[in-house]
């Protein structure tokens, strides 16, 4: 049996039947032991036994059914599987091979591209000679991948592996990438992915223009995605610290305002205190002198005032206080209440002139037409797109819109992003 692996590992693009046969049941003997070994969290053998697997699984030679794509999907999933779990908790470095100890030194960003790139060159047909794609790698494989990010906090990561597959896949009918193997990786993207981003405003743009889906899953994906954003919300809401209130002020005892009934010398005196008093000193007034320069100011005040009747029947201690207070009172224009109220057609025209001016009018223009339809004429001149921007476009382009509807949904499209530019800059 040695030689038989042997041979088959130096000429692996012709393996013969009994060959193929006899690597296919030492795969399968290898992966119950490793599988044991895994859930004992022996992490040596587990590896030992992942390390000689894969001597013996060489990339496919075509795109063609491989005897070995089976064995190929379930060792990568186990070796994706013991490497994350690695990497996110905190064994006992001593013990771990070389290998992984090596691993632990890479970013989390760093360890997921790492083994997304193994992966791609593991399901690369070797006789394609060309860059490792996405649109050979199983849909089980991705998904392990992606579950492995967001398992180590990176979903950017995550994202970006699911967004190549989408735009990549059916290049080879070979390869399952609709029906069942689609929904799973769109249910992780729109469910995991996008919503530990904040993404929740483009998961609901990616589901209303994709169309693939059946109507009873969409709404299985949207109802699941409205439970899980006001779950979010909720979260947000709780975890978000109250504002201490501030204590309240001692109570401020009112003044005590001077009695009304008192004599008119009193009332002077008092006066006198709360009025600031001249640098040069004033010569004595005698008491009628004094009482007749206030019953002058007194009058004077009424006089001005157009309630004098009232301030008349006031105390005479309170009078040049009431003329202090009561400001001068303009006369009633009786003209204006023979102009006739503005007909409604008038202010509808009158609101119209002020907002809606000619350069107004050209400036939104510009902002929601010209400038969409540079956008969409740019976005259809551009060569150089992201896996996003390719997904988008063939949803679309198998929706089959006409060219007022992508019109439309450029405008539409333009708004909103320029709304969230204003809120990211306000934030």
């Amino acid at each position: 049996m040695a030689t038989v692996l042997t041979s088959d590992i130096i000429n692996p693009h012709k393996p013969s039947s009994k060959g193929s046969s006899t690597t296919e049941a030492t795969l399968q003997s290898l992966y119950n032991r490793a599988a044991r070994a895994f859930l004992h969290r022996d992490i040596a053998i587990t590896f030992t036994l992942l390390t000689a697997a894969f001597a013996l699984l060489p990339p496919p030679l075509s795109p063609s059914p491989d005897p070995l794509d089976v064995h190929r999907r379930k060792w990568d999933i186990l070796r994706i599987t013991l490497e994350t779990t690695v990497f996110s908790s905190t064994p006992d470095i001593a013990d771990l091979p070389r290998p992984l100890r090596e691993s632990l030194l890479l970013s989390p960003q760093s360890f997921i591209s790492t083994l997304y790139a193994r992966s791609l060159t593991l399901f690369t047909p070797s006789s394609l000679y060309r860059k490792p794609s996405s649109a050979f790698l199983p849909h089980q494989v991705l998904i392990t991948l992606v579950a492995s990010s967001i398992k180590i906090d990176c979903p950017s990561v995550g994202r970006e592996m699911t967004e190549d597959w989408l735009s990549k896949r059916g290049q080879y009918d070979l390869v399952p990438s609709t029906g069942e193997p689609y929904y799973k990786v769109l249910e992780l993207y729109c469910l995991h992915v996008l919503p530990r981003l904040g993404e929740w405003e483009y998961v609901k743009e990616f589901l209303s223009y994709e169309n693939e889906l059946s109507s009873d899953r969409k709404r299985e994906l949207h109802l699941a995605l409205e439970a899980q954003h006001a779950q979010a919300l909720e979260n947000t809401r709780r975890e978000t610290p109250k504002p201490e209130t501030a204590p309240s002020p001692a109570p401020i005892p009112p003044l005590r305002s001077p009695s009304p009934a008192s004599s008119s010398s009193s009332s002077l005196s008092t006066a006198s205190t709360r009025t600031a008093v001249p640098a040069s000193p004033r010569p004595k007034l005698t008491r009628r002198e004094s009482a007749s320069s206030i019953s002058a100011v007194s009058d004077a005040t009424v006089t001005r005032s157009p309630r004098h009747r009232h301030n008349q029947r006031m105390p005479r201690g309170s009078s040049n206080t009431s003329g202090v207070r009561i400001s001068h009172i303009p006369p009633v224009d009786h003209d204006l209440a023979t102009v006739q109220p503005p007909t409604s057609l008038t202010l509808i025209r009158s609101y119209l002139n002020h907002y809606f001016t000619a350069k107004r009018i050209a400036t939104l223009s510009v902002l929601f037409f010209l400038i969409p339809l540079l956008s969409l004429i740019l976005r259809r001149r551009r060569r150089l797109e992201t896996p996003a921007v390719s997904v988008r476009r063939k949803l679309l382009e198998a929706r089959g819109d006409s060219i007022m509807r992508r019109l439309w949904n450029e405008l539409v499209r333009a708004v909103l992003d320029t709304v969230r530019m204003g809120g990211g800059g306000l934030a």
